[in-house]
């Protein structure tokens, strides 16, 4: 049995669904990033709420609970930053995609 050769119609709708299906993927992973900093920076902002006696401030900070704090929000800030570039890639692909399937309806008509 021969086999056919695959819509073109079909394989633009796939690969539409497959552009939407990564960037919300993308999208996700992006607020994932955010709300993680976001944690971070609260845990940093309620050590210097916390009205403990100053004999433990002086013990975190010469354990480097606050530095780590420091580079866990730098690391995360970079995390964030590329999940938004794989966002606004991921875009793109679905922008291109749906251009694809607009060109293929106008051509068909």
């Amino acid at each position: 049995m021969a086999r056919r050769k695959p819509d073109l119609q079909k394989l633009v709708s796939l690969k539409r669904q497959k552009a939407e299906q990564a960037y919300l993927a993308a999208q996700q992973a992006h607020a994932g990033a955010e709300s993680e900093r976001e944690r971070l920076a609260g845990s940093l902002k309620d050590m210097d709420k916390s009205a403990v006696d100053i004999d433990s401030l002086i013990l975190s900070h010469q354990q480097g609970h606050a530095r780590k704090l420091m580079r866990d929000i730098d690391a995360q800030d970079e995390r964030v930053d590329e999940e938004a570039r794989q966002v606004r890639s991921a875009r793109d692909v679905l922008q291109r995609a749906f251009d694809s399937e607009q060109r293929l309806k106008k051509s068909k008509e």
